[in-house]
């Protein structure tokens, strides 16, 4: 009885419509984990993406991979793109990174100077400008073999990580490592300070606030593509009740292309993946939740321009009640924590308050 109540809440009547413009093309998908246990250990979920990274570098089909990191200076964490030849350096990139990356700027070259073929793992957003970038220059585009693309809600500026660090530090040494989140189910953040001491906290730490969108990124506001639709192959989370009962963590993985679809074969028969078929109504139950906010550029666009923000409609989405207060809070809370006011405010907000106001706003997002 249990969980066929599990199962009913954390699942949606989701229409073909719905299925095609938020999956976007696509020939399978499936749940899957690294079959081994040391990937997943460090992994945010299953280890997947990092256990297809090592089987191809491990059997030579690419010389490097185009991941990110987590390093830290002058005491704050920041991610960095790097270019991964080994596992061991695919181990220390594994977890989720929750702060501005800049792919133009720092990834785009990295990636034309390498000398050899390639994979990477980016943001949606990130995805479609290699994507482009692609189209302009062949010689780009014949070195990458691979691109996996991490399922998206939004990202956050450097000031949330500033924000939580902070809150984890007081009266302790500089901090020396900082993993965003690893573990089951929802995770928990783990910093290393210089001392040697080792403080664990629940993401929630972090991810009330990124989950408010307070710090956002502004360009999240004009994206759809929650999924990631330029790429081989995507993967992310899967958050329906019914998974919270697993053992081992999973990671959702849809395939996009032929290539895709050889590689997770030929992983699962040299026994890195252990995987299983899911629906595409699977795949969009385990991020019911903001996906339809998501994807809703129309919504955002409307409220958007009470903050004079020009937001373009993509979607031309139908709009409820319910929608309109989501994407007003959302944006609110963007705008506010965007000003040294708001930024300063929010440090002081009690924690059961903001859990409340949290609590209010999943709620608007589920309906």
């Amino acid at each position: 009885m249990i969980q066929k109540i599990e199962n009913a809440i954390g699942t949606r009547d989701w229409t073909q419509d719905d299925l095609e413009k938020y999956l976007g093309p696509h020939q399978e998908a499936w749940f899957s984990y690294s079959a081994d246990d040391s990937i997943r250990k460090g992994a945010a979920s299953g280890g997947s993406v990092t256990a297809i990274f090592c089987h191809l570098l491990e059997t030579s089909q690419i010389d490097g991979v185009l991941a990110v990191k987590t390093i830290v200076e002058d005491g704050m964490p920041r991610p960095e793109f790097f270019i991964a030849k080994s596992r061991e350096e695919l181990l220390r990139a594994r977890g989720s990174k929750y702060s501005a990356v800049y792919f133009a700027r720092h990834a785009l070259p990295l990636l034309k100077a390498f000398d050899g073929d390639l994979a990477a793992v980016l943001l949606p957003c990130d995805a479609r400008a290699l994507h482009l970038a692609r189209q302009r220059d062949q010689e780009l585009n014949s070195k990458i073999k691979l691109v996996i693309s991490l399922v998206c809600g939004h990202n956050s500026e450097p000031e949330l990580t500033q924000l939580v660090v902070e809150k984890i530090s007081r009266g302790r040494p500089p901090l020396k490592e900082f993993i965003y989140r690893q573990g089951d189910w929802r995770g928990e953040i783990k910093a290393t300070f210089e001392d040697g001491d080792v403080v664990t906290t629940p993401f929630s730490t972090f991810s009330d606030y990124q989950n408010l969108y307070c710090f956002a990124q502004r360009k999240c506001h004009h994206c759809s593509d929650h999924f990631g639709h330029f790429c081989d192959l995507s993967a992310g989370d899967i958050w329906s009740p019914m998974m919270r009962r697993e053992k081992i963590k999973h990671t959702a993985l849809i395939l996009r292309s032929d290539f895709a679809r050889k590689l997770v074969a030929g992983a699962v028969a040299a026994g890195v993946l252990v995987v299983r078929p899911a629906t595409a109504e699977a795949i969009c139950d385990g991020q019911a939740r903001t996906l339809p906010f998501h994807y809703n550029t129309t919504v955002r666009s409307r409220v958007g321009r009470l903050f004079g923000l020009k937001i373009k409609d993509k979607a031309r989405a139908n709009v409820r009640w319910c929608d309109y207060l989501v994407a007003l809070i959302a944006i609110c809370n963007q705008q506010i924590t965007a000003t040294v006011v708001g930024k300063r405010l929010i440090k002081w907000v009690p924690r059961p308050v903001l859990r409340a106001y949290l609590y209010l706003f999943k709620g608007l997002e589920s309906i």
